[in-house]
């Protein structure tokens, strides 16, 4: 899901990304991105490329459930839309715009996805 924020931005695309909680993440061919974890796992996780355009930044936004299943190629199985996508994209629409117009907004957390219970406490 791409979406385009117009600036003037009240800072870097890099800083609005690490202030919505993602690391900086830069791929052997130097092209950064940024990674936002939804539990302790590596998967799945947001991931984001950002770019500086026009004093303002576009942001393609996906969400990785797994890592690549074939060595050698960077397939995975990624969404690039769905509910869950689409309340991210709105949440960094949210505080990229409040840090814009200069309204206060904080930080908002993405709660992480709710694992099933072990089943050992079903058991009890």
């Amino acid at each position: 899901m791409k979406t385009f924020f117009p600036g003037p931005l009240a800072d870097h695309a890099r800083n609005l990304m690490r202030s919505l909680g993602y690391g900086e993440q830069r791929t052997r061919q130097g092209q950064i991105s940024y990674i936002k974890r939804l539990g302790g796992d590596r998967f799945p996780h947001y991931h984001a490329y950002v770019e500086d355009t026009n004093g303002g930044m576009q942001v393609n936004l996906h969400l990785d459930q797994k890592e690549a299943s074939y060595s050698g190629t960077s397939m995975h199985s990624g969404e690039y839309e769905g509910p869950a996508v689409e309340e991210e994209m709105r949440r960094i629409t949210y505080f990229v715009k409040g840090q814009s117009s200069g309204t206060p907004t904080q930080s908002v957390q993405t709660p992480a996805p709710s694992r099933p219970a072990p089943v050992s406490k079903f058991f009890q």
